[in-house]
């Protein structure tokens, strides 16, 4: 694996370790699933451990994802 491809794998987990890990993705979260599981998020956006757990699950589905992407 060449360095430009592991700064490509890089570059993408940071941008989605961004998106994933930002507070008001969290909020987003817990309106979307609020009704269906505990509270993800409380009012500041910090993440409960269920939050926690479930934006773990999403960060591994994205990166997951990105990875079947050709290489090129």
């Amino acid at each position: 694996m060449n360095i430009l491809l592991k700064a490509k794998y890089s570059f993408y987990s940071a941008l989605v370790f961004f998106l994933v890990a930002n507070p008001e993705t969290y909020k987003i979260t817990d309106w979307i699933f609020g009704d269906v599981m505990p509270e993800i998020a409380n009012s500041a956006g910090a993440p409960t451990p269920v939050g926690l757990f479930l934006h773990t699950l999403i960060f591994f589905v994205v990166i997951l994802s990105l990875m079947m992407f050709p290489r090129d």
